[in-house]
């Protein structure tokens, strides 16, 4: 195996038995899978290469080595060049695994996550953007400006990657969600910030608790009230908390207040407001080799609640429960709810953006249905929910709460159409023929 070398060959390969060969990157260079290269350049101009090297079509098979660290080699290279692993590996490079995915990847970040085990996802800290922290993988394969949270809960709950180490936990503003906050104590009464603290003396005899000074006279400390001179602390008097007094009302308190006052809107938080997010090391999930390999697991694009079943097992409840709602004079209700446009909308603004997306609505249906409702996901844009022992009137609240969720959506690409029908029905005979024709209803 030949490995490329970027920039002068190092001291350290020019010694060892490894073929190498002096390269510059062009298309060429970047046309081929599986490349292995050694990075030997300047800070800046090697962190350029990384990127463009990840942004290529087959970045994700390559193993690229650094001679030094820089500051994306951390998170986009396989680490520090290393002679002797590189010569017990020779034989074996690229991964062997490289050969068993034919086509090009579903997921290009679980792909090269994959091929070696040892590699991880890690946040970067940069404290010039208001989220704090970002994943150079995922801005490169995903292309998101805020780090997408329900698209890496999904990987994780499909254990797709695995969340190895909590790296870091940040706080957001709520109105702006930005993590540049200044936490301020504030006065309990009139929220002031111009507070001071002062020590306390508390007399035994009387009860009283003041500034520590109003106890001092020349000689001896008493108490200004009842002017017991105080001797033996934990006998005549003790030291209680440390006080604090508010300059602008004058009141006394022991605990104040504490708000988060963001730096980017000037918007004053409660700290109960805050958004805390946590900000995990990450590595590929056992079921990657056969989401990559097999196709074999549920879409990651799936509407799932926690009523979520199969949709054979859909049908055959819906039959079940129909015959046993005629027999019995139940009322039950079925809706109907069909996503549009969304090849457009991945077109556009990538499948990460949709998952998101997906996530977010699957949120909004989860705060609205009841663990006893049944649903499935019929078909990529269309989405069934059973709602046993149902009024019709339940209908209005549901409509309202999915059209105020549509009106939040960013982009106009995306529209929902949501019908409902009463159950039971002496049509449903044959459910899996039934379903598909209220699934024509959607489309018209």
């Amino acid at each position: 195996m030949t490995i490329c070398v970027l920039g002068k060959v190092p001291q350290l390969l020019s010694n060892s038995a490894l073929e190498l060969k002096s390269v510059s990157l062009n298309e060429t260079l970047l046309a081929q899978s599986g490349v292995v290269c050694v990075l030997n350049l300047n800070n800046e101009e090697q962190d350029h290469i990384l990127s463009q090297i990840h942004h290529s079509k087959y970045g994700w098979s390559w193993r690229v080595f650094t001679c030094q660290p820089s500051l994306l080699s951390d998170y986009l290279s396989d680490g520090l060049v290393d002679t002797d692993w590189l010569s017990s590996k020779e034989k074996h490079l690229p991964s062997e695994k490289l050969n068993r995915i034919i086509n090009e990847p579903n997921d290009k970040l679980l792909a090269y996550l994959w091929l070696d085990e040892t590699r991880k996802m890690s946040p970067m800290k940069v404290i010039s953007e208001t989220a704090i922290y970002r994943y150079p993988l995922l801005d490169i394969y995903h292309n998101q400006v805020r780090t997408p949270f329900r698209y890496l809960h999904r990987l994780v709950d499909a254990d797709l990657i695995e969340a190895d180490q909590c790296v870091d936990r940040v706080r957001y503003c709520h109105s702006c969600q930005s993590g540049h906050l200044n936490f301020v104590d504030t006065c309990p009464s009139c929220r002031s910030i111009d507070i001071k603290t002062f020590d306390a003396l508390h007399c035994f005899t009387c009860g009283h608790v003041d500034d520590a000074k109003l106890f001092l006279s020349r000689r001896t400390m008493s108490c200004p009230k009842c002017h017991t001179e105080l001797k033996h602390i934990g006998v005549d008097y003790d030291r209680p908390l440390e006080l604090y007094d508010c300059n602008n009302c004058h009141q006394e308190f022991v605990e104040s207040d504490v708000v988060a006052k963001c730096m980017t809107c000037d918007h004053t938080n409660s700290v109960n407001e805050l958004t805390s997010r946590s900000f995990y090391r990450y590595s590929v999930g056992e079921s990657a080799q056969r989401y990559l390999l097999d196709d074999q697991l549920e879409s990651k694009r799936n509407i799932i609640l926690s009523g979520s079943v199969t949709t054979s097992v859909f049908e055959a409840t819906l039959a079940w429960k129909n015959q046993l709602s005629l027999r019995h004079k139940h009322q039950d209700l079925l809706i109907g709810i069909k996503v549009q446009n969304i090849d457009d909308y991945i077109l556009k603004f990538g499948d990460v953006a949709y998952i998101e997306f997906i996530s977010a609505f699957s949120e909004q249906l989860e705060s609205l249905f009841r663990t006893t409702d049944l649903s499935c996901q019929y078909t990529d844009d269309v989405f069934f929910i059973l709602l046993p022992h149902c009024e019709s009137s339940f209908l209005s609240i549901i409509e309202t709460r999915i059209s105020e969720f549509a009106g939040k959506v960013d982009s106009e690409l995306l529209s929902l159409i949501v019908k409902s029908w009463l159950l039971p029905s002496i049509d449903l005979t044959v459910a899996p023929e039934w379903l598909s024709e209220r699934k024509s209803e959607l489309n018209d």
